[in-house]
């Protein structure tokens, strides 16, 4: 295309022609070609070899290298009165960059024959194009060392934090023991970031709290704030990062922690610490950085170690859970061994009668009580009991029972007077939720008759040849709960094949796959068909026939049966 009539003006002061006269411009200022490019329009593409050299007039221009993971490195910049494509001309190798307009832009190109008859006929024009060359790549070399210079430092600082990164957690991971866990993070943190003072809130989740321990003069203290409320509380709330350089211009500053520990908090940093399942489960704030304000950089450094803190806090927690769970073992096998202790090893041998009992709990340490107490060689006490809670409490509070009614035995009370007595110090010497369902009588093996009072126990039996079982319900109220109970007694004989029958709730409410209990008439149906046995058998029978009853399902509560049947 034929160049306008202003050409000289704009192009011939490019900073390439400054070594060549007008007659040999003239020479080639027919042939140049006007070009307008866009901005962001690529004017040169990579592996290109086939175009002229471009003179820029009007705008600017990027040179570009795509790197090997596809990112654009810049180059260069060039502006108008530049110069570009002119390596390619050179040596015919394919491009290695691409230049993009930065602008829009206006360029003249000169066609490759053009460009080679002035680099081969005019030497000012070659030395200039080397003069030009050779600043354009001590520029590129500055450049380039700058920018290695740049990464070093960069890596070297990076390194650095790694490392740092590294001790701490170590440090943060070398105890479980929590309250030093919570000291040992907040010193790390403070260390790293060059802050004043720091507090670590763990959230309590029943509570909707944050709670932690800080130090008020020479004592420690627990502060506590509700979830959303101040900074830590709304960082717990969303879950984001906040950055202050003055915290007391900030809305949801709480200043109240501030008057309880006596610090005054100028800049702050508060992130969330979040567990696995990204849950926020703790809030690290730090205060007043000493140098400055708190950076982008803190911020990040301070997040890595909250990864590494949530871990070392779910150790500690795991640990203190697997502690709590040892320690509930031994209170259980504590509680199992007081109540083996408790429980007769054998039934008393009385001529013309058999006697028996079995207890089988639910857990590894029952809540059901039975115990034979001796008066003299023809009385004996017999009583069975349910006692409320499970574990250590109830094997306590059932030695206390059994050391009460042992003690009646001394004064030789009757039923109904143990009861009251039974009720009035078990009023005194436990909790009000605990309380005993008893069923105690006294046997009378000369006269062959036994006296009982019932405290609200399941009923027991009298299983008698050609009579419907007896239910023994004569007594009052369980034990435990009310003062001034009025309990009554009943005397019932004994004849030859009679069996008495004494059982815990665990019988009756045992429940199969539908939910269906095991109840009063199957328990009299078992003991009507098998009454008549020895008083083992009659044990075995009854609990064969429970087992079959709920089939695979677990036992939920303790079983205790006590037969007492007169043989002769």
């Amino acid at each position: 295309m034929q160049a306008p009539t202003n050409l000289t003006e704009r192009v011939r002061y490019n900073t390439l022609f400054e070594n060549i006269t007008d007659e040999q411009f003239a020479a080639v200022e027919d042939l140049l070609i006007e070009r307008s490019f866009r901005a962001n329009e690529c004017i040169l593409d990579e592996n290109e070899n086939d175009r002229g050299l471009f003179l820029l007039v009007d705008g600017r221009v990027r040179i570009l290298r795509r790197t090997k993971q596809r990112e654009e490195l810049l180059l260069g910049l060039l502006h108008h009165g530049d110069f570009f494509g002119e390596l390619e001309l050179i040596d015919g190798r394919s491009r290695m960059t691409r230049i993009v307009a930065h602008d829009d832009c206006l360029t003249y190109e000169l066609p490759r024959e053009a460009f080679e008859d002035l680099l081969y006929q005019h030497h000012p024009f070659a030395i200039r194009l080397l003069q030009v060359a050779s600043v354009r790549l001590r520029a590129l070399q500055d450049y380039f060392v700058k920018e290695i210079n740049r990464h070093f430092e960069y890596s070297t600082a990076e390194v650095e934090k790694l490392r740092q990164l590294i001790e701490a957690a170590k440090t943060v991971n070398s105890t479980l023991d929590v309250n030093e866990l919570l000291r040992l993070i907040v010193d790390t943190a403070l260390s790293i970031v060059g802050a004043q003072g720091g507090t670590l809130y763990l959230i309590d989740e029943q509570k909707r709290e944050l709670w932690s321990k800080v130090l008020k003069g020479s004592t420690m203290v627990e502060i506590r704030l509700p979830v959303g409320k101040g900074i830590a509380g709304y960082v717990a709330a969303t879950g984001d990062s906040i950055k202050l350089s003055d915290a007391y211009l900030d809305p949801r500053f709480n200043p109240e922690i501030d008057a309880q520990t006596g610090f005054h908090t100028k800049s702050m940093l508060c992130v969330p610490i979040r567990n696995k399942q990204e849950t926020v489960i703790g809030v690290l704030q730090l205060l007043n950085k000493k140098e400055g304000v708190f950076t982008a950089d803190d911020e990040q450094f301070i997040n890595a170690l909250s990864v590494h803190s949530a871990l070392a806090l779910e150790n500690a927690r795991v640990y203190e859970l697997e502690r709590q769970k040892i320690a509930m073992e031994k209170e259980i096998h504590a509680a199992r061994n007081v109540q083996m202790s408790l429980v007769p090893q054998e039934a008393p041998a009385k001529e013309g009668y058999e006697i028996a009992g079995r207890s089988l709990p639910a857990k590894v340490v029952s809540g059901d009580y039975f115990d034979y107490i001796p008066i003299d060689d023809e009385r004996m006490a017999i009583c069975v009991g349910d006692v409320t809670g499970k574990g250590l409490p109830a094997a306590l509070l059932m030695a206390n029972l059994q050391a009460i009614l042992r003690s009646e035995m001394m004064l030789r009370a009757s039923p109904k007077r143990s009861m009251q007595r039974s009720n009035k110090l078990l009023l005194q010497s436990t909790a009000s939720d605990k309380f005993v369902t008893l069923f105690y009588c006294i046997l009378d093996t000369a006269r062959h008759q036994f006296t009982y009072s019932n405290a609200g126990h399941e009923q027991p039996l009298l299983l008698r040849d050609g009579a419907r079982p007896k239910k023994l319900i004569t007594g009052g109220t369980i034990l435990g709960i009310l003062s001034d109970v009025a309990y009554e007694q009943e005397l019932v004989p004994m004849e030859p094949g009679d069996a008495l029958v004494i059982y815990s709730d665990g019988i009756t409410e045992a429940a199969n796959g539908s939910g269906e209990q095991f109840g009063q008439e199957r328990l009299e149906r078992c003991l009507e068909s098998c009454f008549r046995q020895p008083a083992p058998k009659i044990i075995d029978e009854l609990v064969n026939a429970v087992q079959r009853f709920v089939g695979s399902q677990p036992q939920t509560d303790d079983i205790t049966v006590v037969v007492v049947k007169r043989s002769g």
